[in-house]
């Protein structure tokens, strides 16, 4: 059960970083830059300024970003659970 629930939270917690309707939807980015997620500086740059290669380039460091932060996440879950459990073997 231990896997499960790690794996569903892992999964939401990468789905969150993905957020780019509801912020757009309801303020645009705005005012100013105060609701401006990563994903929606990605779009302004790929096809409001028709920079495709600087968005390649940040959407794989972001990519990189969500990946490094879900790995210490999932460590860090990992060894959490591992010392909860009581040792395996014999006495």
């Amino acid at each position: 059960m231990h896997r499960v629930l790690l794996i569903a939270v892992l999964l939401r917690f990468m789905d969150s970083f993905m957020i780019y309707t509801e912020p757009f939807v309801v303020t645009g980015g705005g005012p100013g830059n105060s609701t401006t997620f990563i994903s929606i500086e990605l779009v302004k740059i790929a096809l409001g300024q028709f920079d495709l290669g600087k968005a390649a380039a940040l959407s794989l460091v972001y990519n990189l970003i969500i990946l490094i932060v879900c790995w210490v996440f999932y460590t860090i879950m990992t060894n959490a659970g591992a010392e909860r459990r009581p040792a395996e073997g014999g006495a």
